[in-house]
């Protein structure tokens, strides 16, 4: 968990002295008042998060909601004016070896400077903002599969599955209140759910009212959850409890058969070894507990090693974490990472989905993939 923290606080402060360093290049601020405004509203934007996740934590007001708010969408902000100036500074680098820009943007270097500055700005502005708007249209999405009857005594099944809520006062209850309205309309049989339910103390969730907007999701067969990574981050065994306590049952390397029919196997989360000291079983290990002769549903929050599964025969697997990226260009690297970073495939006789998720982690943003939330209706055959 050190080496994890050291790893994000050198590559976050990076990323911000690098932009600060540019801006203050680009604006060529003339006056000392508006250089020092500048810099303090940077610095500000820069640590909300940070001191809403340590010295706000315990506050249950709106001053702890405020700084993560405003530390939530600088992240979206800061990532996108990274991307920015490196392809500005990737352009130029080009341009030194094969001029191709046109000589008057050189002229007055200071105002294209601040003109580029600006442009910049507005472009990234506006591509926050109609990704918030995206992250908050969630859509339900119906997909029909077959799956081998066994010996199970039922015809079909009704799921309705989302992952990667990352309850916070940021995605609060409005994304709850959505689910809460999916569920009443398909009336599904079983709600299932990937990992990183909550991310934030049981105090914040509770203030917002998370914990009885949880209690509303109800099922024929009841509510289940894996950890994700960032139980594990928020610390796992609070986080569990407070799931437990809300209606969500909580599976940990454990099985449940529903009527003697299906049987749902939840996989702990790799992160376990990190930040717990832990170890998880393998998923041949977990099989190996389940009877041969009914359909197995596993749900792992992260997609590794697909092959491992479809190896092991089970029928369909239920994921998340990716979130696709969550904001365009970022998809490029978790389609490197995973085999599937968002969708559906096939190996051999298993199924497999990984969910873009139905919330986001930081910024309430989403450029370049749905939030979701979906609606499984297994025939078996």
């Amino acid at each position: 968990m050190v080496i994890f923290f050291a790893i994000f606080f050198l590559v976050y402060g990076s990323a911000n002295f690098f932009v600060y360093v540019r801006a203050m290049q680009a604006f060529q601020f003339q006056s000392l008042p508006v250089k020092i405004l500048f810099s303090i509203g940077f610095i500000f934007a820069a640590s909300s998060y940070l001191l809403a996740k340590s010295l706000l934590a315990n506050l249950n007001n709106a001053a702890y909601d405020f700084f993560l708010w405003i530390g939530s969408f600088w992240f979206a902000l800061l990532g996108y004016f990274l991307i920015s100036l490196l392809l500005i500074d990737l352009v130029t680098l080009i341009n030194r070896f094969l001029p191709f820009l046109p000589q008057f943007l050189f002229v007055n270097y200071a105002k294209t400077k601040m003109i580029t500055g600006l442009s910049i700005l507005f472009l990234v502005l506006l591509t926050v903002t109609y990704g918030y708007f995206n992250a908050s249209n969630i859509k339900l999405k119906t997909i029909n599969l077959s799956i081998p009857k066994k010996n199970s005594s039922l015809a079909s099944l009704n799921i309705l599955f989302f992952s990667d809520a990352h309850f916070t006062p940021v995605n609060n209850g409005r994304i709850a209140k959505k689910i809460i309205n999916f569920a009443e309309d398909v009336k599904p049989d079983i709600i299932l759910i990937g990992g990183d339910v909550i991310d934030d103390k049981s105090n914040q969730l509770k203030r917002i009212g998370i914990d009885d907007e949880l209690r509303r999701l109800t099922a024929k067969y009841g509510v289940y959850s894996i950890n994700g990574n960032h139980e594990f981050i928020s610390n796992v065994n609070a986080a569990d409890k407070f799931l437990n306590e809300n209606g969500v049952k909580v599976l940990r390397d454990s099985m449940i058969t529903i009527e003697n029919s299906v049987q749902i196997i939840g996989r702990e989360d790799g992160s376990i070894k990190g930040f717990a000291h832990g170890n998880r079983k393998s998923v041949a290990d977990l099989v190996a507990a389940a009877r041969k002769d009914l359909p197995i549903i596993l749900l792992d929050h992260q997609p590794f090693h697909l092959a491992e599964t479809a190896a092991a025969n089970v029928d369909l697997q239920l994921s998340g974490h990716t979130h696709h990226g969550q904001m365009w260009p970022f998809n490029y690297i978790t389609k490197m990472i995973y085999d599937v970073s968002w969708g559906y495939k096939k190996i051999n006789n298993t199924h497999f989905y990984v969910s873009s998720g139905v919330g986001t982690w930081g910024p309430p943003v989403k450029v370049g993939n749905d939030a979701e939330v979906i609606h499984f209706i297994l025939e078996f055959k």
